[in-house]
């Protein structure tokens, strides 16, 4: 698994706004204060606002804010809003495992130690971003 850039951006993003909580800022501002290209932030603020993360006010005077606490905001959450679930190997694949060993047949998994070794690193991995919120960043 990678963090990818889109997430780290994202990371920066929310922890901005969360330490100006209940202010609302402009994309401009945010991408010139945390040193991202606007239109990157722009299309990563989008994402966050359709998981509910963040909120647009349109207008003259018109920027994002966070849309709950954020003690209430886990990394998982900003990773799941911008890149979707963690996927540590195409066997966990929450949309259909692909396993070359075992085909689709999860049954078999359990037999096969790596699977449940990747099993654990990818609970360990979600585990430590859920207990993860943005206040512990601010």
């Amino acid at each position: 698994m990678k963090i990818t850039r889109e997430i780290d951006y994202a990371f920066r993003i929310c922890a901005y706004l969360a330490s100006r909580e209940g202010e609302i800022v402009g994309a401009p501002k945010i991408a010139y204060q945390q040193s991202i290209p606007e239109r990157f932030a722009l299309r990563i603020l989008r994402k966050l606002n359709l998981a509910g993360i963040t909120e647009a006010q349109r207008g003259a005077t018109g920027g994002y804010k966070l849309k709950r606490p954020k003690e209430t905001i886990s990394l998982y959450d900003i990773i799941l809003a911008v890149d979707g679930p963690i996927v540590v190997n195409n066997c966990l694949d929450e949309e259909g495992p692909d396993c070359t060993l075992f085909g689709n047949n999860p049954a078999a998994y359990n037999y096969c130690k790596f699977h449940m070794k990747l099993v654990d690193v990818k609970s360990m991995l979600i585990d430590s971003f859920s207990s993860s919120t943005l206040d512990q960043f601010v």
